[in-house]
């Protein structure tokens, strides 16, 4: 349950960052700068490892500006397991497997667990807009959560990320879909050994999204608090 959790947020913070670029240089991008995702649908494969142990899983994603997101992911008949909704502050996480879903604000996230990984996935995704920074090189920044990073520009999008404690994320594959720029492949290597990879498949960008898309059914489940994320199993 909890490494469903991780896998969860983290995909869907995740899947907010847009604009950015990959390391291959040839051939440079082709964009107009400032040009940004305002919605996005897509289907998502992301993995987990540490050591010899990982984990993988497929599904679909809804994002549209500046704060509405959807994740679902699959089992492997096609039927939901888990999902999250995201509007504004508000949460909810629902165990399809289990009966049970989770609602609450972002500040009641527990601080470890899943809550912990929901901050690493917040500063993956803060980076900044196409061509508004350096063209290339790299940068050291305080970002909007306070943190001092490193930040790497490649044709003035990011490549990749660091803090001190020798967290990374890397913004790899993109590709141009409907005028704006998208990382197609992030990949970020945890201090504490952990490797998430996040592949972004079948983009449609800025197209019509109904309000209904983003909205989940809680009727026939057991509804918690957000924190009590952190014991359940």
């Amino acid at each position: 349950m909890k490494r469903h959790l991780s896998f969860l947020f983290l995909l869907t913070a995740l899947s907010l960052v847009s604009g950015c670029a990959a390391f291959t240089p040839k051939p440079p991008l082709e964009y107009r700068p400032g040009a940004q995702v305002d919605s996005l649908s897509a289907a998502v494969s992301l993995s987990i490892t540490k050591g010899e142990q990982g984990m993988g899983a497929n599904g679909f994603l809804l994002y549209r500006r500046p704060d509405r997101m959807r994740v679902v992911i699959l089992s492997p008949f096609g039927t939901t397991m888990m999902e999250t909704v995201v509007s504004g502050e508000q949460v909810t996480v629902v165990d399809n497997s289990k009966g049970v879903a989770f609602s609450g604000l972002m500040s009641e996230l527990p601080e470890q667990g899943e809550g912990d990984t929901w901050r690493q996935a917040r500063w993956i995704m803060d980076v900044p807009a196409p061509g508004s920074s350096l063209r290339d090189g790299s940068m050291e920044r305080v970002n909007s959560m306070g943190l001092k990073e490193r930040v790497t520009f490649e044709n003035g999008l990011v490549i990749a990320k660091s803090l001190a404690n020798g967290d990374e994320a890397h913004y790899n594959d993109y590709e141009v879909v409907n005028g704006a720029p998208l990382a197609t492949e992030i990949i970020m290597y945890g201090h504490k050994g952990v490797r998430f990879r996040i592949k972004i498949n079948d983009p449609e960008v800025n197209t019509d999204l109904s309000p209904d898309a983003f909205t989940t059914h809680l009727d026939s489940l057991t509804l918690y608090p957000l924190s009590a994320l952190q014991g359940h199993q």
